[in-house]
């Protein structure tokens, strides 16, 4: 039997870590939605930060203060995931692409499907889990109007630098 004195191995241990490579890691946004909360979590290494968006108490507001409600709500959204990615990997530029599709005009919308398509901070990407977000509310059109909402269905691409 040989023995082996304990500053050898230390320095056998030190070595091997040292040809060990450390992976980096990379930064995630995760979005759950459900009919009343958007939740956008943050999450880098074992840093994890939790945001919700009350979608009531948002659309309530904007409604009473007689506000935009669809461009409020975009830009409540791209700060809140701004601010949730800037808590677990701080940078000074975020880049969010996202495309919106509305079931009809703008107006009229009783279904509105937003799905992100890029997200980017200082040019490096980020992982992006639960990447779609469906609103919905009340449909009070009339038949004819559901019936030929299809030639007036809206799709828009956005392109924001935060």
């Amino acid at each position: 039997m040989s023995e082996t004195t304990p500053h050898e191995t230390e320095e056998n241990l030190s070595e091997n870590n040292a040809n060990e490579e450390i992976p980096i890691a990379k930064p995630i946004i995760k979005i759950k939605t459900d009919p009343e909360i958007i939740r956008i979590v943050g999450k880098k290494g074992g840093n994890v930060v939790l945001h919700d968006i009350n979608l009531q108490f948002i659309m309530a507001t904007l409604w009473w203060e007689g506000t935009p409600q669809l461009e409020t709500f975009f830009n409540i959204l791209e700060l809140t995931i701004k601010r949730a990615l800037q808590e677990v990997h701080p940078h000074n530029k975020m880049v969010l692409d996202y495309t919106y599709t509305a079931n009809d005009t703008l107006n009229d919308a009783s279904e509105i499907l937003v799905e992100i398509v890029n997200i980017e901070s200082d040019g490096e990407a980020v992982e992006v889990e639960g990447d779609i977000i469906v609103l919905s509310g009340k449909d009070d059109r009339g038949f004819f109007k559901k019936l030929t909402a299809f030639r007036r269905k809206t799709t828009e691409s956005v392109h924001r630098e935060l």
